[in-house]
């Protein structure tokens, strides 16, 4: 009787871990790992983490280790916008957790393509005013991000143009007419210039072959000094061409981000790219644990930096006065 009791208690415990075996098993499958992707309307991000490829290197700051618990993404319409929105459709069929979309091109291509996967944009300009959200405090929606200020910082950039050179009377803007916040920087320089007491000699670029147009034609007397709306996929890429176009030229320039006034733009005065990494990825974080983009406030950008080449000014003749270097965070030399 012993050894039938003892037989039947055997098979009951091997019936168990029969049955308990599939389980182990699924349990033994690596878990999926929340997937980040990167939406951009001009050319893939190499590897070594340009903005805004960069959010990456703040995420593991946060504590996510790419392959390990996250993995990463990404799609860029190599200057071709037409092509953007197929890419958004494309993340969402690979089942994006968050769709980081590199300003407005993206940020709209993405935010028709998908109503319930987050989207984090990183440097809008005009968030608001183009109607990709409703307002700053309460994006609506499934999107976040951060706003660059940029329309609200080209009054600035003309200031420190006009007193560079105080005798400016027309600017020449360059801009990608098929950028949603085109208008609303437009806006603010036709404000800004009419209290300056300057014309405004609009540049609207569509493509590639336009700005290539525009960088071979001599500017002659239609505008006396140029200013640059940052754009991902025109004004952006072509930003020592610019340069070199200006100072064959003699014409002053005022741009966005330092690395312009590194390629050779007189002056540039905005945002630190830094700044937007960092907090796009404190917000792709919150999102991964569990909040919604639409109680995620739209952050606004505070820190500023002004950059001036002085290689620039003798090239084209300018004397910068000392109020001005004074004010630089970086003038090279």
């Amino acid at each position: 009787m012993g050894t039938l009791h003892a037989w039947r208690r055997w098979f009951v415990l091997a019936s168990c871990a029969a049955m308990m075996s599939p389980i182990a098993g699924q349990a033994q499958q690596p878990a999926k790992l929340p997937k980040v992707a990167f939406l951009t309307p001009g050319v893939r991000f190499p590897d070594v983490s340009p903005p805004p490829w960069s959010v990456r290197h703040y995420l593991s700051d946060l504590g996510y280790v790419d392959g390990s618990n996250i993995a990463y993404e990404q799609r860029a319409a190599e200057g071709q916008p037409e092509r953007l929105p197929a890419l958004a459709e494309e993340l969402v069929r690979l089942k994006a957790d968050v769709i980081i979309a590199w300003t407005n091109e993206a940020a709209f291509a993405a935010k028709r393509a998908t109503s319930s996967i987050p989207i984090v944009v990183w440097a809008a300009h005009g968030a608001v005013e183009t109607g990709l959200i409703d307002s700053l405090a309460k994006p609506g929606g499934n999107l976040t991000g951060v706003e660059s200020l940029a329309p609200e910082l080209d009054a600035k950039r003309l200031e420190i143009l006009k007193e560079i050179t105080p005798g400016l009377a027309r600017i020449g803007v360059l801009y990608n007419s098929q950028d949603q916040g085109s208008p609303v920087h437009l806006r603010s320089v036709q404000a800004a210039s009419s209290v300056l007491h300057l014309g405004v000699v609009p540049l609207a670029v569509r493509r590639a072959e336009d700005l290539d147009l525009l960088l071979s034609t001599p500017p002659g007397r239609s505008f006396d000094a140029l200013v640059t709306l940052t754009d991902a996929r025109l004004t952006g890429p072509y930003g020592k061409r610019l340069a070199d176009f200006a100072i064959a030229h003699r014409i002053p320039t005022a741009c966005e981000f330092r690395f312009f006034a590194q390629q050779g733009c007189l002056i540039a005065y905005g945002p630190t790219l830094e700044e937007f990494s960092q907090r796009v990825a404190r917000q792709i974080d919150r999102i991964l644990k569990g909040a919604l983009p639409r109680n995620i406030p739209f952050e606004q950008v505070t820190r500023f930096e002004l950059t001036v080449n002085l290689r620039t000014a003798r090239a084209i003749g300018i004397t910068v006065p000392s109020s001005v270097l004074l004010r630089a965070d970086e003038v090279i030399e």
